[in-house]
């Protein structure tokens, strides 16, 4: 194993953390616009992504494995700056950190594009089950005060999504 084939690993996370934030970005207006559609194809183009990104993360946890017990040391936690501290030739050490920059960066950006989406998500949700509590009530409902025993049901029907919050 070569510190290279690990630079080359970590290349490729990080092309795939970019294909992912174009998704996260190409799902906002298609969670504004409500088409289910477009999300489903986007959401299993998204499910094929986290797949090859756990198989590379594999892969970079199995090459820093095999790099650390080379160098006869006990991995402490896994993280890029342990690694890169153990890196001599100073052109992989300065890749290797420029990397790990790369990569917590597009991590932060995509956490914080699915959050914005996740909002949205929420925000139509909300929008949907307001919607259907307001269709779902009896036309014959009354606001105001009607006795019990000449009201046709007795009681006034529940929205469907009736919750405690």
């Amino acid at each position: 194993m070569t510190i290279q084939e690990l630079i080359d690993t970590l290349e490729q996370q990080s092309g795939l953390y970019r294909e992912l934030l174009e998704l996260a970005a190409a799902k906002t207006p298609v969670l504004v616009k409500g088409d289910v559609n477009a999300l489903s194809a986007l959401l299993m183009k998204e499910r094929k992504l986290a797949k090859q990104i756990e198989e590379l993360e594999v892969r970079r946890q199995t090459l820093v494995n095999i790099h650390f017990s080379r160098l006869q040391l006990r991995l402490r936690s896994g993280k890029l700056s342990d690694l890169i501290r153990t890196v001599n030739q100073p052109e992989e050490k300065q890749r290797l950190a420029e990397l790990q920059k790369e990569l917590t960066q597009l991590l932060e950006d995509v956490r914080s594009r699915n959050e914005h989406n996740l909002a949205l998500t929420k925000q139509s949700l909300e929008f949907i089950e307001f919607s259907l509590e307001l269709t779902s009530e009896a036309p014959y409902d009354d606001y105001t005060y009607t006795h019990p025993q000449l009201s046709p049901a007795g009681h006034a029907k529940a929205g469907m999504f009736d919750r405690k919050g």
